[in-house]
């Protein structure tokens, strides 16, 4: 299938709310590619107390680069576990500005649809998730941002399970 033919689904909001267990559930039952948010890996090998906007910048590239080598292999749908909208976000929490790089790609960088993961999981602690900022105010950013962009959206709600058939059934309706 070629490449400009493929749909592009992101999969953005708060930490804690089932982004990359959703991703990888969708990509199983589409038998497609998704790419995983790459931020986690990179602070598996870096402190994620002290971080600098430069951090941001390499992660933001690597997740560019990533999501091109697997949006190549995709099956009519591609997923990707967060997006620059997300690494916007973070920047601005922390360090009360979005380096130049994030704010220009962001806009150069196209999605078919937003899935919105809403907040109704319960946050769960792991070594990368500080939970520092509101999971409501963070919701709310994300739909400001792909607002912003003139891209659609929809919410996606429920439990494990749950939450996969109701992206699935938004998805299907959409495409």
């Amino acid at each position: 299938m070629e490449k400009n033919s493929v749909i592009k689904i992101a999969v953005i909001g708060a930490e804690s709310t089932g982004k990359s267990e959703l991703c990888e559930a969708l990509a199983q039952h589409y038998n497609t590619t998704w790419v995983p948010e790459y931020a986690r890996e990179y602070f598996n090998n870096s402190d994620i107390y002290n971080y600098t906007q430069n951090d941001l910048i390499v992660i933001a590239q690597k997740q560019i680069e990533l999501e091109s080598q697997q949006l190549k292999k995709a099956n009519r749908i591609f997923f990707s576990d967060t997006t620059l909208i997300t690494i916007k976000i973070w920047a601005e929490l922390e360090f009360k500005q979005t380096p130049a790089f994030i704010t220009e790609n962001l806009n150069k960088i196209n999605y078919d649809h937003y899935l919105i993961t809403s907040n109704d999981m319960n946050w769960v602690k792991d070594g990368l998730r500080q939970n520092k900022f509101s999971r409501d105010m963070i919701l709310d950013m994300n739909i400001d941002e792909v607002k912003k962009l003139g891209a659609t959206y929809s919410l996606v709600e429920g439990m494990n399970e749950k939450r996969t058939k109701n992206a699935i059934k938004i998805i299907d309706s959409l495409f």
